[in-house]
C-alpha cells in the first residue's frame, strides 16, 4: 500500500511533471502565452522544491489512512499523469484545456495531503499557487 512518504513523492512528480509539460508549451508558443507558460514552468519547479523540503522535514509524522492514500493514489494516477506524461498536443486549445483540467486536479490532490502534513502554511502556498494558474491559463486568449 501506498505511504505517507509516497504522497508527497507523488506530488513531486505532478511538479516535475508539470515543469516539463508547461516548458514544451513554451517552446511552441509566442507572446503572452510562452511568458505565462516559462512562468508557469517555473512555479512548478519551486513547487518541486517545496514538497521535497516538506518531505525530508516530516517524512515520520504524516499518518493518513489506507483509505485516504489510496484515494490519493487513484486521483494522481488517473487524473493528473495522463494528461501529463504525453506530449502536448499540438494544438494549444487542445494543450491548453489539459492543463486546465490537471490545475483542477492538482489543487484537489493537494488540497487533500493539506490534512495530513504538520506545517500547512507551504501546501496553502501551492493551492494558492495553483488556483492562479488555474485563473491564468482561463484568461488565455488562444
Amino acid at each position: 500500500m501506498i505511504g505517507p512518504k509516497d504522497l508527497l513523492n507523488i506530488a513531486l512528480k505532478i511538479e516535475s511533471t508539470g515543469y516539463t509539460y508547461y516548458k514544451n508549451l513554451a517552446e511552441r508558443s509566442e507572446g503572452e502565452a510562452k511568458a505565462l507558460f516559462e512562468r508557469l514552468a517555473e512555479q512548478e519547479r519551486d513547487h518541486s522544491r517545496k514538497f521535497k523540503e516538506i518531505l525530508d522535514k516530516y517524512e515520520q509524522d504524516l499518518n493518513p489512512s489506507d483509505e485516504v492514500l489510496g484515494y490519493l493514489e487513484s486521483l494522481a494516477e488517473m487524473s493528473i499523469f495522463p494528461k501529463l506524461e504525453n506530449t502536448p498536443p499540438d494544438d494549444l486549445r487542445e494543450a491548453v484545456r489539459r492543463a486546465i483540467e490537471v490545475e483542477k486536479d492538482s489543487i484537489i490532490f493537494y488540497s487533500e495531503i493539506l490534512g495530513y502534513v504538520p506545517e500547512k502554511e507551504p501546501v496553502q502556498a501551492i493551492i494558492e499557487e495553483e488556483k492562479k494558474h488555474l485563473r491564468d491559463l482561463l484568461r488565455l486568449e488562444i
